[in-house]
């Protein structure tokens, strides 16, 4: 299997980090292949490579994954699976549950049944967990019986929080890729969210434990009949045919939900929690994954290792204050429909094959109320990366006011704003007066046909050069980025996403009607498509 750019350069990375370090973590969003590179990262094992999983389904996709690159199938340490009692002799990776590998024996826990000096790499799968008493113990067992043997994670959550603690288990990162440089480099499907506010909806009074809701507490407020029905009504309207996840707080809010949607359009839905006999769980899951159910409800089984790529749709019905359980859930939906993406080389040739595709984004939708004091995690938080609060605060605004519902367009308008008002702060104390400059135009000028004033370019304070999207978003408008100097590109970037926001005409609807003589600067996009069907009518005559 040949391996994508960021993935060769994540296992160069790893080789680097492991010659000067005991330990290191990869972290790669859901959905960007993250058990091949974990799977390719076993064939760096000089002896010995040990895979750990926490959950019976990584568990098989992680050993079919390492057979499927290396063609060795790998011993299994899993309940009544015993690895190095093979007749066929010692396979040369072993992938291991984490419960199996504690689990007490007569002398001692199972891991200790392994000779470590015969290990050279121990793999940890979904790392984030690697904090908890049951992998350090493991961790720490194969560090002190072989010191030479490396440890290396690979995780998905971008929570900064998590970064921290995990570093009191990995001594360095060798690669970081988050969710908003893979869906600019064409590896992700974009995120539009939709925002549904609740009547009485109110999780004021809900506890907070160990950094998220409380979960008792949370689940009683989402059980409420008329809870339940915010939430069914809406997503059966906004995800119309979608293949569409649904997160649940509870079991009983997860069955509700089922019956519920099952009420508005029969044989629909379906759910599935841990509670349920895997055999139980497999098949309800096995009819989402195939077509029979358009919807499936779940409490905390599609979080990790969940791969269906045809979901469209992600509901959150759980709401959370972990940035990494958020994007655990949004991660379900972001991958792009089988193939779409693999034949491209270049991200923009990847995007518009996404956008041509049956699945062109994948659909979130985040349902509001009374939070009090609590500041739930929404899915511009997880594009947002290391924004500020308060940028990543005022792009939820944006997206809840149905400005746009594309979230990385919400973010850039948010980070325009508050720029916008950070400088009219710094013009108001200094007292800067702009100076007249005369310049010459033609009539596809953009700063004369959006009537704005190139020399104000002047005045911004940081050159840098724009991002991709943003270089991007000025192309798909009719501007050509190449003919301007950075501060006018920023400049002519700021009064597109200004017109967006404010529901203004385009600059190529108003390149048109500037030509018929038509004042644009404030004229909005309903009213300058209106204009153009009526010159259309009039085979593009001036309209007396």
């Amino acid at each position: 299997m040949k391996l994508r750019d960021y993935q060769s350069r994540a296992i160069s990375g790893v080789c680097d980090a492991l010659r000067s370090h005991r330990s290191s973590l990869v972290v790669s969003p859901t959905g960007t292949g993250k058990t091949v590179l974990f799977a390719e990262a076993t064939k760096l094992a000089s002896k010995r490579c040990m895979v750990i999983a926490h959950r019976e389904e990584l568990l098989v996709q992680a050993a079919d994954k390492v057979e499927s690159m290396s063609g060795e199938r790998p011993d299994i340490e899993q309940s009544v699976l015993w690895a190095n009692e093979s007749p066929f002799g010692k396979s040369k990776v072993v992938v291991a549950s984490i419960q199996s590998l504690n689990a007490k024996l007569h002398h001692g826990r199972r891991f200790e049944r392994f000779n470590a000096d015969e290990f050279s790499l121990v793999i940890v799968d979904e790392a984030h967990h690697a904090v908890s008493n049951s992998y350090r113990r493991v961790i720490n067992w194969f560090h002190k019986m072989n010191p030479k043997c490396k440890i290396l994670g690979f995780t998905a959550t971008p929570d900064r929080t998590d970064k921290l603690a995990l570093g009191s288990v990995f001594e360095s990162v060798a690669f970081d890729y988050n969710i908003r440089q893979a869906i600019e480099d064409g590896w992700l499907t974009p995120i539009k969210n939709t925002v549904v506010s609740i009547d009485g909806l109110d999780f004021s009074n809900v506890r907070s434990s160990a950094g998220d809701l409380n979960k008792t507490d949370l689940a009683a407020v989402m059980e409420f009949e008329k809870v339940l029905h915010g939430v069914a009504v809406p997503t059966l309207e906004i995800a119309k045919d979608q293949k569409t996840l649904v997160f649940a707080a509870s079991v009983k809010q997860a069955e509700r939900l089922s019956e519920i949607f099952n009420r508005y359009k029969p044989n629909c839905a379906g759910y599935v929690s841990g509670a349920m006999e895997s055999d139980q769980r497999r098949d309800v899951v096995s009819r989402f994954r195939e077509g029979s159910l358009q919807i499936l409800v779940n409490v905390g089984v599609a979080t990790e290792g969940f791969d269906v790529p045809g979901i469209g749709c992600v509901a959150v019905a759980r709401p959370t204050k972990s940035r990494s359980l958020y994007a655990q859930m949004v991660g379900r939906g972001t991958r792009p429909h089988p193939g779409v993406v693999d034949g491209p080389e270049t991200p923009e040739e990847r995007k518009q094959a996404i956008a041509r595709s049956i699945k062109p984004h994948c659909t979130v939708i985040d349902f509001s109320g009374n939070s009090g004091q609590h500041r739930l995690i929404h899915a511009t938080d997880v594009l947002g990366g290391d924004e500020p609060e308060e940028v990543l605060d005022r792009a939820y605004e944006i997206v809840d006011k149905g400005v746009t519902e594309d979230v990385a367009e919400a973010i850039e308008i948010a980070k325009v704003e508050i720029e916008e008002e950070e400088e009219r702060r710094k013009e108001k104390r200094k007292g800067v007066t702009a100076a007249k400059v005369s310049y010459k135009t033609n009539s596809t000028d953009p700063f004369t046909t959006m009537g704005i004033r190139r020399e104000s370019a002047n005045f911004i304070p940081s050159a840098a050069s724009l991002s991709g999207n943003q270089l991007a978003m000025l192309s798909k408008s009719g501007i050509n980025p190449s003919e301007y100097s950075p501060k006018e590109q920023k400049m002519l970037h700021t009064e597109l996403v200004k017109r967006i926001r404010k529901k203004r005409c385009s600059f190529k609807q108003a390149k048109v009607l500037s030509k018929y003589g038509f004042n644009t600067s404030k004229m909005s996009f309903r009213e300058a498509s209106g204009l153009l069907d009526q010159l259309s009518k009039n085979n593009w005559k001036p309209i007396n």
